[in-house]
């Protein structure tokens, strides 16, 4: 997958080019789907697919309420690429942009004078240009004059609700993990530097733990403790993930993922580690000891080994 910053990066071969468009925070069952379509659309035409998104969230640029997000860069890449797109187009979100109407940005990004696209895809909700007001509909109204065809797709569904990134933001802030994959179609993953700690891991309960240093932005699980993968240096292990702020060995202001790969003894400050977090084992608590806290720590890993075998 080719990643672009521009529509002029976009080297029209006059082959059949299928666009979605959207934020595709998360991408979700219901952001799969689309793009899903613009795959499908583009081979059988023998052409090219792109997914066209923001960066950053249009939200950081116009408000101070930008929702804390599903995905760092580097993961949202990863789960487009993962479908098969073609192409990403990562168009920088700035004031200026937000002011466009519906027809200018038509015009400007998707008409002849911009990618040229033969088919848009877009979801029900989909909205554009200056305060939203171009909808799904309106886009098709100008893709009619710009001849371009829009297909719009209904909502997906889990359990008789529509998949949406802000019902995906509600269960894992809830630390409902399991439920929160099944809309996202695989785990949920955090991603950054492991970064030096204090070493009580190793100190306290004779095993090492990486204390991972993830983007500001990014929406954390609820405290407490997880069963998850953890991928670092080409590998990957089963471990057990406290997510918080370590209320029994000294509080921290700045809450900490802090993963005791099961089975390791490596030194991983320095490298980057994903985390893919499985289930939830129980909330984040304090105890009235070091000794009961040891207890439970072995007695969560037994449960993660267990949950990931």
């Amino acid at each position: 997958m080719k990643i672009l910053r521009s529509v002029k990066e976009f080297e029209q071969q006059n082959k059949f080019l299928a666009v979605t468009l959207g934020n595709f925070d998360g991408v979700h069952l219901g952001h799969q789907q689309l793009l899903r379509r613009a795959v499908m659309a583009a081979q059988a035409a023998g052409g090219v697919s792109m997914a066209f998104t923001f960066a950053p969230h249009p939200l950081a640029v116009l408000s101070d309420q930008q929702p804390q997000l599903l995905q760092s860069q580097t993961e949202k890449r990863r789960a487009i690429a993962d479908i098969g797109l073609d192409y990403l187009l990562e168009m920088p979100f700035t004031a200026e942009l937000s002011h466009l109407s519906p027809a200018d940005f038509v015009a400007q990004f998707l008409a002849e004078a911009g990618l040229a696209a033969n088919l848009v895809i877009v979801g029900f909700n989909f909205s554009f240009g200056a305060r939203g007001v171009g909808k799904a509909q309106t886009l098709q109204r100008l893709g009619n004059g710009q001849n371009f065809e829009v297909e719009i797709l209904p909502p997906c569904q889990h359990e008789g609700q529509i998949v949406s990134s802000s019902w995906l933001r509600q269960l894992i802030a809830a630390g409902q993990i399991v439920k929160a994959n099944c809309l996202l179609g695989r785990e949920y993953a955090l991603s950054g530097e492991v970064v030096h700690g204090r070493q009580l891991g190793r100190q306290f309960f004779g095993f090492p733990t990486a204390n991972i240093l993830a983007e500001q932005a990014m929406l954390l699980p609820a405290y407490g403790v997880y069963a998850a993968w953890a991928e670092c240096a080409g590998r990957i292990w089963p471990s057990v993930v406290n997510v918080g702020l370590r209320p029994t060995i000294a509080e921290n202001i700045v809450p900490t993922i802090e993963t005791h790969c099961l089975g390791a003894d490596c030194d991983f400050y320095g490298k980057e580690m994903r985390v893919r977090f499985v289930q939830e084992i129980r909330p984040e608590r304090k105890f009235a000891s070091m000794e009961l806290l040891r207890e439970q720590i072995a007695a969560d890993s037994k449960k993660a080994a267990k949950i990931l075998q």
